[in-house]
């Protein structure tokens, strides 16, 4: 990590995100939800490509380490219903968590790329791992520049409802078989594994979800405009989407 190659690749996502911010800003609606339905449809290529490279490579599939329950899963999971659900609470709960742990996620995966250290940079793994995680820090990106995402009150806790989720079948798997997925047992082999080393395991997953928790409150919802109910935010919103085309 953070070899000039990894600096140039966060350089140019810094860029790329500025450039496609200021875009979408000043773009239609028509034009920001095609964008995003490419998004969404590239992201569900990520996870397919990563299995068909390691049944190759490998002969089978690790489930250990290769089912998509990551942290990071939750977007390519939940962008789909995201974009093409956004009138109904589930499109409005998903694109909250892709808008918040999503950009999140996408931001520290660039940052702390374990992959990197185990692999040439220009090699499948990293570079599958850096792209995705470019459109994870893009997408959301333009959803919130573009106006598409608009949060709501409930949506600060709302959007860590996929999060929940995704640690309690985490926590059973663990239980069961000692995967670490959602750092259940401890993140081993990445920057929370010293955490975790001096902290229990309840007290580690406590510190480290409510953590990521407040960040959200702090970065995301600080101000949210008081600008009525759920039901009249969507009847504004196709309002709104039925003009820009």
């Amino acid at each position: 990590m953070f070899q000039m190659p990894h600096i140039a690749v966060l350089a140019c996502t810094a860029l790329l995100t500025f450039l496609a911010c200021r875009r979408a800003g000043r773009a239609p609606q028509k034009a920001v939800e095609r964008w995003l339905r490419i998004g969404a449809v590239a992201a569900l290529l990520f996870d397919p490509a990563y299995w068909l490279w390691e049944v190759s490579r490998f002969g089978r599939m690790d489930p250990a380490t290769s089912l998509p329950l990551y942290l990071c899963s939750l977007f390519w999971l939940l962008l789909p219903p995201a974009v093409f659900a956004r009138r109904n609470w589930l499109g409005q709960m998903a694109a909250s968590a892709v808008c918040t742990v999503g950009l999140l996620g996408g931001v520290f995966g660039l940052v702390f790329n374990i992959y990197l250290n185990r692999y040439p940079f220009l090699s499948f793994v990293p570079v599958r791992s850096l792209l995705y995680h470019m459109l994870m820090v893009l997408v959301p990106a333009v959803m919130w520049s573009s106006g598409w995402y608009r949060p709501r009150r409930e949506d600060r806790y709302r959007c860590f409802v996929p999060v929940a989720a995704l640690v309690g079948v985490c926590l059973v798997l663990n239980r069961l078989f000692g995967w670490d997925y959602c750092y259940t047992a401890g993140g081993v082999g990445t920057p929370l594994e010293k955490l975790s080393g001096v902290l229990p395991g309840g007290l580690f997953l406590l510190v480290l979800y409510g953590g990521l928790l407040g960040l959200i409150q702090l970065l995301f919802y600080r101000r949210i405009p008081e600008n009525g109910n759920e039901e009249t935010d969507c009847a504004e919103d196709g309002e709104n989407t039925q003009k820009s085309f």
